[in-house]
């Protein structure tokens, strides 16, 4: 079975840029996809043993695309598209943070 990676999609002209959905970029370069994070879909990707390492990964969000932004490049990138529903902190954080209860 080979490993599966994202698309090598070219985002059409005019559309913009979107936040889809919370992620967690492992150190091997998987992303594990979840409504928020680590609602049960992503406890289901990872044993019991292998939890407190995903601790220490990378959390973000991927957009429409496929593509992996940490917190920091989503929480522009939702502001850029007006999707930014709810302030819950993480507004002034390095430029700002985004957090899915900001989305929804």
């Amino acid at each position: 079975m080979s490993e599966w990676a994202p698309p090598d999609i070219a985002p059409p002209g005019k559309h913009h840029r979107r936040v889809v959905c919370a992620a967690i970029r492992l150190g091997n370069g998987k992303i594990v996809l979840g409504a928020r994070h680590w609602d049960q879909l992503m406890h289901s990707f990872a044993p019991m043993e292998e939890r407190r390492k995903f601790d220490k990964e990378t959390q973000g969000f991927i957009d429409q695309w496929c593509r992996f932004m940490d917190r920091h490049e989503a929480w522009k990138v939702a502001e850029a598209a007006g999707q930014i529903l709810y302030r819950c902190g993480g507004d002034d954080s390095n430029g700002g943070t985004l957090y899915s209860e900001n989305l929804y």
